[in-house]
């Protein structure tokens, strides 16, 4: 039976396991000397044109910026939030849509004549919107919708309704706090 590796082919096989760790070592030192050149050049580069990266207690700062809850929305507010908006005090209401839940300001105002709800009955109805939003902690969300939205609740020129739609990005088809809206 013919050996399977020669002499010559042994001592080259061993030769190149041998130097395989230095190898493995050079070129590992290599990546991360790449790896630091850029944070480095970075560093450099904000130092010259303005402030630097973040401290590590600065960024934990804007962590815990992001985990603490929300600031709870009162009735009060959302209403001065939909009158600084339009001028005037739109109803407001919860929506599902499939499995998403949506706050709509509708074309009605409490000012209007015709309005159904006395002005008690308008905060009642704002103060249980408003603790939904709570529960579903989309405070903020609301108050970036209303001051960023484009539309004006009302009537459009054919006579149809018109409400402003904001997404709560709550699914409500799930189980857990929201299941109670599966019955609509």
């Amino acid at each position: 039976m013919a050996p399977c590796c020669t002499a010559a082919a042994l001592s080259a096989c061993q030769l190149r396991v041998q130097a395989r760790p230095e190898n493995i070592r050079l070129q590992r030192r290599s990546w991360l000397q790449r790896r630091r050149q850029p944070l480095h050049a970075a560093a450099a580069a904000a130092s010259e044109d303005g402030p630097g990266p973040l401290s590590s207690r600065d960024e934990a700062e804007r962590l815990n910026r992001l985990l603490q809850p929300t600031k709870p929305i009162t009735g009060e507010e959302l209403r001065q939030l939909v009158v600084d908006k339009w001028g005037v005090s739109y109803d407001v209401t919860l929506q599902r849509r499939g499995k998403n839940m949506y706050l709509h300001v509708m074309w009605k105002f409490l000012e209007q004549q015709s309005f159904p709800l006395t002005e008690e009955e308008y905060m009642a109805q704002l103060d249980a919107v408003c603790s939904y939003l709570n529960l579903w902690e989309v405070a903020d969300r609301v108050r970036a919708g209303i001051a960023g939205s484009r539309r004006h609740p009302g009537y459009t020129a054919g006579g149809s309704a018109r409400a402003v739609s904001i997404n709560l990005d709550v699914d409500v088809g799930g189980m857990g706090r929201s299941a109670e809206w599966n019955t609509f």
